[in-house]
């Protein structure tokens, strides 16, 4: 089954499907979906029954004639609905365990807007997302043939990156590759840039040149430089690959040493983990302590206890409290929302 599906996904019409096709070219061998009647232990009714009404909403999605290909097919993705991790996980085991057809292309289809999501993030021009689609396809795939629900990884985390893989693997082999990872300002405004536009624009400035240079403390020619080459269609090799630090994606991607489910864990880890983060951020009861977490507690280049307390006016000693206050506020903050395995060293 592995190869008759990554064997549809290379399909180069995979667009050019009909109405009645919501899976990229992705033809059982006979063609068609099973029929309900089939009921060998390998295909569970329910799952069959599930992909055949997800194809129904499929074909219920009325289209314009005169819409093109990718648009038409957004346009039924959105009417299918990404299902929770708990379903994921039991049809990825009926797939591993019973070799279910039926689970594997439903897992698939319902993942089939993170795949989307993900190419839009690489996307510079309109055409380039039909191929970055379908390599990312490819990616979803592999994903299904290597994925063991059993290491206790989400599917969507695992599927990530090996979509991002493939994405990345085309790029390199379609475009120029970017590299600005020389320099410590050429890293922070590969990392910040677009973080930095964000807060000018929040804060009712535009994000020229100038002010993000200002922003981010480093010289306007480097703004001008680094944002014409991501502003570009860009391969972000130097961007550091989920949970590793010190390795690049495509450093990671020529790899065979880095344990996919150990990278997708530490990423989908890493995400739980700035979620709570901006989760607590958002309960902090006053200026003051919203300022100490901001400026000291999480910042890049914390300020001192005394520059906050001359700052709001207070000892220095007095700051440190409230810090240590908050400090045990996150950690118990923490804990109720991710257990007590999860240990961040600046707790402590």
């Amino acid at each position: 089954m592995e190869k008759d599906i990554m064997a549809d996904l290379r399909n180069q019409d995979f667009l050019n499907t009909t109405n009645e096709d919501p899976l990229l070219g992705l033809r059982l061998p006979d063609g068609g979906l099973p029929d309900a009647r089939e009921t060998a232990a390998s295909q569970k009714s329910d799952h069959i029954i599930a992909l055949r009404d997800a194809k129904r909403k499929w074909s219920a999605v009325t289209i314009s004639p005169d819409t093109d290909p990718l648009s038409a097919y957004l346009n039924r993705l959105n009417h299918l609905a990404p299902l929770p991790a708990a379903a994921q996980k039991e049809l990825a085991l009926s797939y591993l365990e019973h070799g279910d057809e039926a689970a594997a292309r439903l897992l698939i289809l319902t993942n089939l807007r993170l795949v989307v999501k993900l190419a839009k993030e690489y996307q510079r021009r309109k055409t380039d997302l039909l191929e970055l689609i379908q390599q990312g396809n490819l990616g979803l795939s592999e994903a299904l043939t290597r994925y063991d629900p059993r290491r206790g990884v989400k599917f969507t985390s695992y599927a990530q990156y090996w979509i991002r893989a493939m994405i990345l693997n085309y790029l390199m082999n379609h475009t120029h590759p970017v590299r600005i990872g020389g320099s410590r300002a050429g890293r922070k405004l590969f990392y910040n840039l677009k973080k930095a536009r964000r807060t000018l624009m929040h804060n009712g400035h535009q994000p020229t040149a100038e002010r993000v240079a200002q922003f981010l403390d480093v010289k306007v020619d480097e703004v001008v430089r680094i944002a014409a080459q991501l502003d570009a269609p860009p391969v972000y090799l130097d961007a550091q690959a989920p949970g590793h630090e010190e390795t690049t994606l495509g450093e990671l991607m020529e790899s065979e040493t880095i344990d996919p489910e150990t990278a997708a864990a530490e990423y989908d880890l890493a995400s739980q983990i700035r979620d709570v983060i901006d989760a607590f951020a958002l309960q902090v009861p006053d200026a003051r302590r919203v300022a100490i977490w901001e400026e000291r507690m999480i910042a890049e280049e914390p300020k001192t206890l005394a520059e906050l307390g001359e700052q709001w006016g207070v000892s220095k000693e007095r700051i440190r409290q409230i810090e240590v206050g908050m400090r045990e506020d996150f950690r118990a903050f923490l804990l109720e929302r991710l257990g007590e395995d999860i240990q961040l060293d600046w707790l402590n």
